[in-house]
C-alpha cells in the first residue's frame, strides 16, 4: 500500500486501541463500572468519539452547573490516554430540551459552558491547550434519543480527531 494507506491504517489501529483502553479502564480503581456506564466510544470518519452522558439517576452536572465528582477523574484518564498520541481534540456539548414552561437558561449557552468546563478539566489533567481544535455547543438541537427532553441528551463528546494526511 501507499504511505497514505499505511498512515491511515496505523491511525485506525491507534484510535481503536484507545477506545478499547478506555472501556477497559474499569479495572482501574478510580474509574469504576459506575462511571463507565456513562461512557460510550465509537470510531467515525471524524475520529474517536468519547461520549459521556447523564443517566436518569446520575446527571453529569448538578443543578448549579458544577460537574459531578467523578468527571474530573474520568477526564484525567482521558487526558492520559490522549497523551499517547498527537491528534487534535474537539469538545462538543449537548443538553436536553426543556418544556417551554421550565426553559430558564439558553440551551446553547449551557451546552457551550459544559463543553468549556470539560476542556478545562482536560487541560488541568495535562492535555496541551494547543491540541484543542474546536469547542462547540449544540444546545438541544441534536438529541441522542427519540425524546428530546430525556436526560440522556445531556452529554459531552470528546473527539480525538483523525490526522489529515
Amino acid at each position: 500500500g501507499s504511505e497514505y494507506d499505511d498512515a491511515a491504517n496505523a491511525e485506525e489501529a491507534a484510535l481503536e486501541a484507545l477506545g478499547r483502553a478506555l472501556s477497559e479502564a474499569g479495572g482501574d480503581s478510580l474509574v469504576t463500572e459506575l462511571v463507565l456506564r456513562h461512557v460510550q466510544t465509537r470510531l467515525t470518519d471524524e475520529g474517536l468519539i468519547i461520549e459521556i452522558f447523564s443517566l436518569p439517576d446520575a446527571p453529569l452536572f448538578d443543578s448549579d452547573g458544577r460537574t459531578v465528582e467523578w468527571l474530573p477523574i474520568l477526564s484525567s484518564v482521558i487526558a492520559d490516554l490522549f497523551g499517547t498520541v498527537t491528534n487534535q481534540v474537539a469538545v462538543h456539548g449537548y443538553v436536553a430540551a426543556q418544556p417551554l414552561v421550565r426553559a430558564s437558561q439558553d440551551r446553547f449557552e449551557l451546552s457551550i459552558e459544559r463543553a468549556a468546563s470539560m476542556r478545562r478539566l482536560l487541560e488541568e489533567n495535562g492535555l496541551p491547550s494547543q491540541r484543542l481544535e474546536r469547542l462547540s455547543g449544540h444546545g438541544d438541537r441534536r438529541p441522542a434519543t427519540q425524546d428530546p427532553l430525556a436526560i440522556r441528551n445531556d452529554r459531552i463528546e470528546i473527539i480525538l480527531l483523525r490526522n489529515r494526511v
